[in-house]
Order: structure tokens, then C-alpha cells, then sequence
């Protein structure tokens, strides 16, 4: 048996190696560090571009408090008067989805410790509301996957609003997105990230350590579960996850139920789309260990799941899940008193945009203006 599990593990490490060596599609990325100077760096993984050449306005600045990450060092800001600052950002020039992901950091670069607020809209769409005071201060990210409809580009625009700071940005991420990842979603709609959650370990992103193959960033995640690790096969699983991550999981206290709370950004109704890798990380060598878990979101019952031991993963996609906020509850827990212990590696969760969000700001008071002197050339008229 001993000579069977060296075995074993050399078969593992023959695999990781494999999976590592192989290179990620990098030739449709994007990658812009806005507010840098000088000309694009390579930081030995993804040339950044600085976004001199997709926006005319606003000021190069550095955060007084610095990170680890070179591209959220630098922001551009803008703090003149115009309604709203645009980035032309490149694009295939035929219906594909993206990533498209965008960093911000105010790090106090202007010594006022006054965070600021404003809105953010894609291709005159409105995104989100932007509160870079959220996070504890710290750097985040807004993620969206969207279908680019025949369009040579993004148009990215921050738009202020009344009392709310000056809009800033500090970096431009956009990816191809391929048919193999997320196939339930609905192509012809926008997926906005709520959650990408390593729930056993650190924090995973597109490395030369790692096999994250389209620069997607899993979080850590601070949990009161007990950690484990182990050795996960080396199959395709749906969505690619990276073996980095399926590497750990979360343990349930015995018979205890795992309870996993995910904060959502607005309260209103929503179409939801979860996404949860449960890897069995327990004896390789025993094939008899298996899982049957019983799974809700909000107290609705989703049906049970079944987990297979020797290391597999079971990756479990609902959509559509109608939710509502503040939080969503996603809860595993035992289906029979034979089945091991709840466990889980990772979760993902998106929201669906409304078929219906509103236009920008500038294009809504373009409209007015012009509706008002319809109007007033329909009373001269009359008159």
C-alpha cells in the first residue's frame, strides 16, 4: 500500500505539471493601467497598456497609500466640470462576450480623505453606482460579462453625480469570453459579478504559480469552516475552475449544515446564477466516500446533490434563482445520516442585468433639452 501511494502522488505531480505548463489565450486581453506615464510594462504576465490612446481628459495621480498591485498605484482622475468621461476601449469586431472587469483604488491620492461616488455606464447603459468607500477602503473591482454586439469597441464612461466627488479609475481589464465557460447563461444578456470565491485558501488569480486560464480573480474568503486540503483529479470540469482552487476546501462540523452568506449590492428582485464546486477532498484511496448533500438558497429547497469521492469535484449551476437582497443564504447540509461531512472549494454567484436599465445621464439631458425646444417651436407655432 505504501508503494502504491508513492505511486499515486507521482501521478499527481506529473499531472500539476502538466496543467501549469500549459498557456492561457492571452492574445484577445486587454489590459490598461490608467494614469500610468510612460510607455505599456510587462510585469512578466500581462503587458499593461497606460490609456493615453482611449481618453482625452482627466489628470494622471498616484495613491499616497500604495498596494501590492502596480496598476492600482496609478489613477486617473477628473475633476473639471463635464458630465461624464469616456474610454474607447477596443473590441473584436463581431458578437462575443466578454470579462470585462475595472479596478478602483482612491488610496487618498489627493490628501482629502473624502472618497468620492458616481455613476458608471457601458456602451450608455447604466452599470452601477461606484462607492469607492466601500471595502474598507481598500481596492476592488466591478465584473461584468457582456455581449459585445458587433461593436469595434466599449464605450466606458464615469458620470458624476450631484455631491459626489471627483470619478476616478485606476485600471481596464477585458477578456474574451469562450463558449465553454458559463454555458447556461443567456448570451444575449449581461451577467454582473457578485462573488468569485476561493473558500479554502488565498486568493487565486492568472499566475505563473497558478492554471487560471482567463484572468479571472478568486477571492479569499474568510469563513468559520475548517480547511482542508488534499489531492483533486485532473478532469475538465464545467467552467474550467483552476486546479488551485479545488486544491482546498470547507468542512462542515460533522453533521452541521455549511451556511455560506453572500452579500448582494442592490435589494430589489433579481435573476441570480450560482455556481458552487464541491471537490471531496477525503481519502483518495477509498472509492466507497461519497457525499448526498441537500441544497437551498434562502430556505427554498434546490434539490440534493451528490458528491463522489477520490478527490472529484461536482460542479452544481443554478439558473435562473429569482433573489432579493440584502444577502443571499446558500445552504449545504446532509441528506442521510451515511454521508460524509459537507464540503465545498469554491462559489461563484452573478446577478442578470433588467432589459431595461437607464441611459446616461448625458444623453437623458441631451434629450430633455432637445424635447424642450420641440415644445417651445410647437407654442410658436400655435401661436
Amino acid at each position: 500500500m505504501e508503494k502504491a501511494k508513492w505511486i499515486f502522488l507521482a501521478f499527481l505531480a506529473m499531472q500539476l505539471l502538466s496543467s501549469f505548463s500549459q498557456e492561457p489565450d492571452t492574445s484577445r486581453w486587454l489590459s490598461i493601467d490608467c494614469g500610468a506615464d510612460g510607455l505599456p510594462f510587462d510585469d512578466d504576465l500581462i503587458i499593461w497598456d497606460t490609456d493615453d490612446g482611449y481618453i482625452q481628459s482627466g489628470l494622471n495621480e498616484l495613491v499616497r497609500t500604495k498596494t501590492s498591485r502596480n496598476e492600482l498605484n496609478t489613477l486617473r482622475a477628473f475633476p473639471d466640470k463635464a458630465v461624464e468621461h469616456c474610454y474607447n476601449v477596443s473590441a473584436v469586431t463581431q458578437t462575443i462576450r466578454y470579462i470585462i472587469r475595472l479596478g478602483f483604488y482612491y488610496g487618498n491620492y489627493d490628501g482629502l480623505s473624502k472618497p468620492p461616488r458616481f455613476d458608471l455606464f457601458i456602451n450608455h447603459v447604466k452599470w452601477t453606482t461606484v462607492d469607492t468607500s466601500i471595502n474598507n477602503g481598500l481596492p476592488f473591482y466591478e465584473e461584468i460579462i457582456y455581449q459585445n454586439e458587433k461593436s469595434g469597441s466599449f464605450k466606458i464612461c464615469l458620470v458624476q453625480i450631484k455631491d459626489g466627488g471627483v470619478p476616478l479609475i485606476n485600471s481596464i481589464e477585458t477578456m474574451v469570453v469562450f463558449d465553454e465557460l458559463y454555458p447556461e447563461m443567456d448570451t444575449s444578456a449581461t451577467y454582473s459579478l457578485v462573488t468569485r470565491t476561493n473558500l479554502g485558501g488565498p486568493e487565486v488569480r492568472y499566475h505563473i504559480d497558478t492554471d487560471e486560464m482567463y484572468n479571472r480573480i478568486w477571492s479569499k474568503d474568510a469563513t468559520p469552516y475548517t480547511r482542508v486540503t488534499g489531492f483533486p483529479d485532473f478532469n475538465t470540469y464545467e467552467n474550467n475552475p483552476p486546479i488551485t482552487i479545488l486544491e482546498d476546501a470547507i468542512v462542515a462540523n460533522g453533521s452541521d449544515p455549511i451556511t455560506l452568506i453572500v452579500n448582494l449590492p442592490q435589494s430589489t428582485q433579481q435573476s441570480a446564477y450560482i455556481v458552487l464546486y464541491l471537490t471531496n477532498l477525503g481519502n483518495p484511496f477509498d472509492s466507497n466516500q461519497t457525499t448526498t448533500l441537500k441544497f437551498e438558497i434562502n430556505s427554498q429547497d434546490q434539490g440534493t446533490v451528490n458528491s463522489t469521492g477520490n478527490g472529484k469535484t461536482t460542479v452544481v449551476a443554478k439558473y435562473p434563482v429569482t433573489v432579493s437582497g440584502p444577502t443571499i443564504n446558500i445552504t449545504l447540509s446532509l441528506a442521510d445520516e451515511f454521508s460524509l461531512p459537507p464540503m465545498i472549494s469554491a462559489m461563484e454567484v452573478f446577478t442578470k442585468w433588467d432589459t431595461g436599465p437607464s441611459k446616461s445621464t448625458a444623453a437623458a439631458e441631451f434629450f430633455s433639452f432637445a424635447y424642450s425646444l420641440i415644445l417651445l417651436c410647437m407654442l410658436v407655432l400655435v401661436v
